[in-house]
């Protein structure tokens, strides 16, 4: 029997939690007590943690566990300042894994550009480092909001902010981008027919 299958339902309901979490975090509290939601929070991150390892993806394995660590300590602090800081941890771990990739050969844009086009040329490599300084400023954005959400507004305006507005702004970022891109790409494209390209 085949867990291809499996793997891939599992992936995607722990991918469709993380993306609901404000919204089942709000609802959540009304009928159970933080400590029970602190704990379903932390069984998904592991619980994710394992698909990662069963993708053979043990980097993101990795960081999923030092979520799930950072959660928990916070836990010990306060389950709901953990609970409401989870978007937080999240922002800012994706904001160092691009962070870091940009002292690497590849920056996490390029790497994701090349699934799709193996072979970049030098426009448009330079670009992707740039769009990926770009995600950085959002990822760390978001952080910020996101945590002064969670440590001095109403729950509702929390969830409203990390389960609705957060992901209208990456997916005004990602479309909005292809635009902008195109239209650089044109520009970068006439000023090397006319031989005015800059170094």
């Amino acid at each position: 029997m085949s867990w291809s299958a499996p793997k891939r339902v599992a992936t995607f309901l722990l991918a469709a939690l993380g993306v609901a979490y404000p919204v089942l975090v709000y609802f959540g509290l009304s009928v159970f007590p933080p400590q029970f939601i602190l704990i379903g929070l932390l069984i998904v991150v592991l619980l994710r943690a394992v698909t990662f390892v069963f993708a053979e993806r043990y980097a993101a394995a990795g960081i999923a566990v030092l979520v799930a660590i950072i959660v928990a300590i916070g836990g010990i602090a306060s389950e709901i300042l953990a609970i409401r800081f989870y978007p937080v941890i999240v922002s800012l771990t994706m904001g160092s894994v691009f962070t870091i990739t940009l002292f690497t050969d590849q920056p996490m844009v390029e790497r994701l550009a090349r699934i799709k086009i193996p072979d970049l040329d030098d426009y448009s490599i330079a670009y992707t480092r740039k769009l990926t300084k770009v995600w950085i400023g959002f990822f760390a954005a978001n952080a910020i909001i996101a945590g002064w959400t969670a440590q001095y507004t109403s729950m509702e305006i929390w969830t409203l902010y990390n389960g609705l507005i957060s992901y209208i702004l990456m997916g005004l970022l990602f479309v909005g981008e292809w635009p902008v891109r195109r239209i650089l790409r044109a520009r970068h494209d006439r000023k090397t027919r006319n031989g005015t390209e800059t170094p």
